[in-house]
């Protein structure tokens, strides 16, 4: 079988290389044409927008493979009438992201960026400048692999997590977290995790209606998708001071209404790096090749049986 990666993170795909070769099965970079295309078994990517346009020039192709989780930068409809699978790889980087977004949660509770480097100053002038709060409750809004694994460090730590889940309520409630919809969550979450899947029914969901429920001063963390905030409405929340902190993990568009707090101690952002280690990205890379070639060799065995 051939594999065709149209495009990569990487300069080198020496580890997706070996996992095609593992599998018994040839890899390329795509050179740009839909013909090099044609006789791809299973076609990788990242980045790359693949619309019906593109999907009708992979005539042999039986799965296409996202380095990464969400599946948003394929036509699904286009893939599912030509009999293609469409597939992410999941819960390659559930430690890192974990980290990350307590890390982002933690320093911005403690105000770590604004006291670092103030080796002169006693907690009188720290406190004078702008309060430091205990945080006592959480919300997590998406219980999946990594939201699950952030209400247990919470819960461990003291917290009193309130989950907000469509798919998880059993396990929920095994653990021992308070289970609510989201407009019941809010009012109570000091801090606020967004954990859910991007699709039609959550993007945007944190709007400024749900903003006007928001807890006075709540921090709220984002290291899922940028799509599930309503930029212009929590800019609005943080020059009120509705919310008192916003962590993000994502790439703003250079328009984003987000980007003039840059600098403000409030507000951390990073460039969509919570899922990254070299450990992470080696098995992020080895598995979305190895386990594209294993759904393509089984649907072909379904195919000839």
């Amino acid at each position: 079988m051939k594999v065709v990666v149209l495009d990569s993170l990487f300069d080198s795909l020496d580890v997706e290389e070996r996992a095609a070769a593992e599998h018994g099965a040839t890899l390329e970079r795509w050179d740009g044409t839909r013909e090099s295309l044609a006789d791809a078994d299973v076609v990788a990517h990242i980045r790359t927008r693949i619309g019906a346009d593109l999907i009708a020039a992979m005539p042999r192709c039986s799965v296409i493979a996202r380095f990464g989780t969400g599946l948003d930068t394929v036509d699904l409809d286009a893939a599912e009438a030509a009999g293609i699978s469409v597939v992410g790889v999941r819960d390659y980087c559930v430690p890192e992201l974990t980290t990350h977004t307590l890390a982002l949660a933690f320093a911005l509770a403690r105000r770590l960026a604004d006291m670092s480097g103030e080796l002169d100053l006693g907690w009188q002038e720290i406190a004078a400048e702008r309060p430091i709060r205990r945080y006592a409750n959480a919300a997590v809004i998406g219980i999946g692999s990594a939201g699950r694994r952030v209400a247990t460090a919470l819960a461990a730590l003291g917290y009193e997590v309130t989950a907000v889940t469509r798919h998880a309520q059993a396990e929920v409630e095994r653990a021992g977290w308070r289970l609510a919809a989201l407009d019941d969550a809010l009012p109570f979450a000091d801090l606020i995790f967004l954990h859910a899947a991007l699709d039609d029914s959550t993007r945007g969901m944190i709007d400024a209606k749900r903003l006007e429920l928001v807890k006075p001063g709540a921090i709220l963390v984002n290291t899922a998708r940028l799509g599930l905030i309503d930029e212009d409405a929590v800019a609005a929340a943080l020059d009120t001071g509705r919310l008192g902190g916003l962590a993000l993990d994502a790439m703003l568009d250079p328009t984003s209404p987000l980007r003039r707090f840059a600098g403000d101690p409030r507000v951390i952002v990073t460039p969509h790096v919570a899922w990254f280690s070299e450990d992470s990205a080696a098995a992020l890379r080895a598995a979305a090749i190895g386990d594209a070639l294993d759904r393509a060799r089984e649907r072909r065995e379904v195919r000839t049986t």
